[in-house]
């Protein structure tokens, strides 16, 4: 019987922290800031930014050069705000400012970044998957350049 009430309990208490009223104090009331959630290839900390919030792309931000993190970054606000609903004239208004300031030229800086990092196989080929995921389409100089990656990779 001892076992059955400690259970409840404990699920209880689960229930109660995954409450919408104690998610949106985690939420609503804690500012957000850079997360420190990987290491680059040294082995140092890296500050992600709250913008990046797809795990791939937390994954492979800390490896990659500045340019292409300030993509990442930008290219993330641009699909979280792309997602969002607009449900009045005001949420609209910052929704098209927020979808024009991250979005616009998204696929022109995309094949820039490709075309300037041609010869890094490790940048060429996550930009490829975020490329994929995020549905960019690749320009007639992109689809050009040789493969910089060794066979078998």
């Amino acid at each position: 019987m001892p076992t059955k009430r400690s259970a409840l309990i404990v699920l209880l208490l689960l229930l109660a922290a995954c409450s919408p009223r104690a998610v949106e104090s985690e939420t609503l009331d804690t500012p957000r800031a850079p997360t420190t959630l990987a290491e680059t290839a040294h082995g140092e900390r890296c500050d992600v930014p709250a913008e990046v919030f797809v795990a791939e792309d937390i994954r492979m931000y800390c490896a990659m050069p500045g340019d292409v993190q300030a993509f990442l970054a930008r290219e993330s606000a641009c699909q979280h705000f792309a997602g969002e609903e607009a449900y009045d004239e005001d949420r609209a208004r910052e929704l098209a400012y927020a979808i024009h300031e991250s979005c616009d030229d998204r696929a022109r800086r995309f094949n820039q970044l490709l075309q300037r990092h041609a010869d890094n196989c490790l940048v060429h080929t996550e930009l490829m998957l975020l490329g994929t995921r995020n549905e960019l389409m690749l320009d007639a100089d992109s689809r050009a350049l040789p493969n910089p990656c060794p066979r078998g990779m």
